[in-house]
Parts: structure tokens; sequence; C-alpha cells
């Protein structure tokens, strides 16, 4: 899965120290992608299209739509014609900046001026690329991965993640050890797993995940005395009563993309914590989450130990919802990414920065060409706004391209 060199990620997996250059690092960095090429057809199920705008025709002005993708250089491999009718955004899944050679933009996670210069100064032919931080913006459906009502707060500690090194699950095994002994308790801990775990059936894992989980069990030796093993529960179903019923929600990883479960818990009002060393060289000095949101740990045992501690005796003062939607959220989204584009703004009347979401033009636009609102658009009702898998996004935008031309 992915393309690139994965070993030279590895060396940030597990340590919060690495002495290089920056300008080593960021190589590193960008030495491995998650994006989804014509080479990897077993992978082309995958391939998603995301619609932020589609394209319109209205008043006898024509405004190109916005997607972004994993998988841009497939998709107009396979659609010349998509670029035509849409904007592209390049999106790497990871911590890298998107390999794309034929999006119009890319997602770079973060506002890192430091990286971006280095950026384009080093790939000349790739320099005027558009490059969007998406630290405050994100695609979640801020309504559906929503606090639950009625719910009881009866979990102390919520990991979402995988039994693989990139997620430091050893180390907080370690925290939660320290923290029974120090403090006298046992923390309710529940990991949701994207694995398909059976304590019953280890060897069915990948070797990795066994290895992982020898890991933690060693440490805890009977692990499940501690936490409770939940695997692939339904994402608008299931995870955000767990998000919700959770006092605070934690991540082990040093390095990542976005990871979209730290939005989501905050998104359900559930205080983050997090590694203070978290994406660190990807994120120069941009923040991992708003103010009054969470808490950041040493990456240590017993820091993390204590940190628990601390936010568990303070959890009325966090307001992690309030603060996430002040930045986040698919509107912030939709202004965000429509911002970077000058066709938007010199073409929709009466267009304002950072205000898309409220223009009214753009409104009866939407409701004129595809008969829903701008919002209803944005947050999925149309067909038409998410296509998964390269077949059904060929047949449905060829199709929609037609009719538009």
């Amino acid at each position: 899965m992915g393309i690139g060199n994965y070993q030279r990620q590895k060396q940030y997996f597990n340590t919060d120290q690495i002495y290089k250059p920056l300008e080593e690092i960021y190589v590193d960095l960008d030495s491995w992608t998650n994006e989804i090429f014509e080479l990897e057809s077993g992978r082309y199920e995958n391939v998603n299209f995301s619609i932020i705008l589609p394209p319109l025709m209205y008043e006898g002005q024509f405004i190109k739509g916005l997607y972004f993708s994993e998988s841009v250089d497939l998709l107009n491999k396979v659609l010349p014609q998509l670029s035509d009718t849409f904007f592209s955004i390049a999106d790497s899944l990871w911590c890298s900046y998107p390999w794309s050679n034929t999006a119009d933009g890319y997602f770079t996670l973060y506002d890192n001026p430091s990286r971006e210069t280095w950026f384009r100064k080093t790939d000349p032919q790739r320099a005027n690329k558009i490059l969007i931080p998406a630290s405050h913006s994100d695609f979640i459906h801020e309504y559906l991965i929503a606090p639950q009502p009625f719910t009881v707060k009866d979990i102390d500690v919520l990991c979402v993640s995988r039994l693989s090194p990139v997620n430091n699950l050893p180390i907080i095994a370690e925290a939660l050890k320290i923290y029974k002994k120090k403090y006298n308790k046992l923390l309710k801990t529940i990991f949701i797993l994207e694995d398909d775990f059976d304590p019953n059936s280890i060897h069915k894992l990948s070797s990795e995940a066994q290895l992982e989980w020898q890991k933690v069990k060693n440490i805890l030796v009977n692990p499940l005395d501690y936490i409770q093993i939940i695997s692939q529960v339904d994402y608008y179903q299931e995870r955000p009563l767990y998000y919700s019923r959770s006092k605070i929600y934690l991540i082990g990883s040093l390095l990542d993309g976005k990871n979209s479960s730290l939005a989501e818990a905050m998104s359900c009002n559930t205080p983050v914590i997090c590694f203070q060393a978290f994406n660190q060289y990807a994120r120069g000095q941009a923040q991992i989450f708003p103010q009054g949101s969470g808490f950041l740990s040493e990456f240590d045992a017993e820091s993390l130990a204590d940190t628990l501690h601390t936010a568990k005796d303070n959890l009325t003062t966090f307001k992690p919802r309030l603060n996430y939607l002040k930045y986040q959220g698919r509107k912030h989204f939709f202004n965000t990414c429509l911002d970077y584009f000058s066709h938007y703004f010199s073409t929709i009347p009466d267009y304002e920065q950072g205000q898309a979401y409220h223009n009214l033009w753009l409104d009866l636009a939407i409701q004129h060409n595809y008969q829903i609102s701008l919002h209803d658009f944005l947050y999925g009702r149309s067909p038409r706004s998410q296509i998964q898998g390269l077949v059904n996004i060929y047949k449905t935008i060829n199709q929609w391209i037609k009719i538009q031309s």
C-alpha cells in the first residue's frame, strides 16, 4: 500500500528526537505517499472523489467545480476532460506533500512556511502548486460526528488505532500500568482497533500486528484486564457513541497524516491528549488542536500517565466541540479551499474571503443546477457529493461532464 520508501518513515515512529538537518527531514517526510496511482490496480476500488463544489452554469456564468482525491493523476488519466470542468486538490493521506503532477493544489496538513519554502525551492517543476494547509479545516460531517444525547461518560480513555508501530500502543500500555500503580486506580480504557482482533485467534493477525500485541502483552501481562478491545465499529452509527461516552480521547502516534480521529473526538465534545511531538517536523509552529480542547504530553510513559490524571481532574474546563467548530468542520473546509483559487473570488458575484458558504449567488446557482441547497450538497445529501471506486467515478463523472458540456 502506498508508493515510495516507507522504510525512511519508520525512524520517526518511535522517537521524538531526530538528529538531522531539517532539509533532510523534509526529504524523509516526502519519501512515501498513500496516494493511488495508475499501476496500483488492486486499490482502484478505494479511489475517492469528494466534491467540494460542483460545476455550475448560472446567469450565463460558468463556475468550475472543485474536488479532492488521493488519485488525481489516475482520474485525469481515465477522464482527460475532467480538468476542464473541475479544479483538483491532491491528498497524500499522510504527512508527505502529494506526489501528483497534474493536481492544481495540494493538501499540506499544516501552515508551515519553512517546509513550503523548501518545497518550492527544491521542486521547481511543482513550485506553482496551490498549497492548502488543512489543519484548520477538514471534511468531517460535524452534524453526524457529534455528541450523542443521553450518553453517560463511562469510558475513561478511548483510543482508535491499529496494531502498528506507528501508533505506539506499548507506551500507552506502559502509561496505563504506571497510572494504576501511581494513582491506585485502573482506568477504564477501550481500544477500537481497525484490525479484526480476536484474542483467541491472534495468529490470524499480520506478523506486524502480532508483534505489537506481544509488546503490549509483555508490559501488561494480562492486557485485557486493562484494555477492552473492540474491532471495526460502524463509522457514523457507532463511533460517535464511543467518543461521546469517553472522558478522554488519546492517540499515541508521532508521525501521521491529519489523524481525523482527533477532530472526530473534538466534534463529539471529547477532550484529546496526544504527544507534543505529534507531526512536529510537518507542523513547524502550527498547533495540533485549538486551545481549550485537550492536553499535550511528553513522549514518556510516566508523563502520559500524569497528563491523563490531570485531564481527568479538569474535564469541566474543556470545551472541545465549541473550540473545534470555531476553526474546523465542513463549512470552514469549504471556505478555506475556495479562498485559495482566484477563479472563485474573481468570478462569483459578491464573493467575500472566508464567507463563501454564505454566498447567496452560490446557493442559488447550486439550487438551479442540482435542485439542492449548497448546504445539503456539501453535507452529502446528493449522491454525487462523494463517490468511491474508480469504475463508479468514471461512470458518474463521465455522464456528468457530458451533461455539463
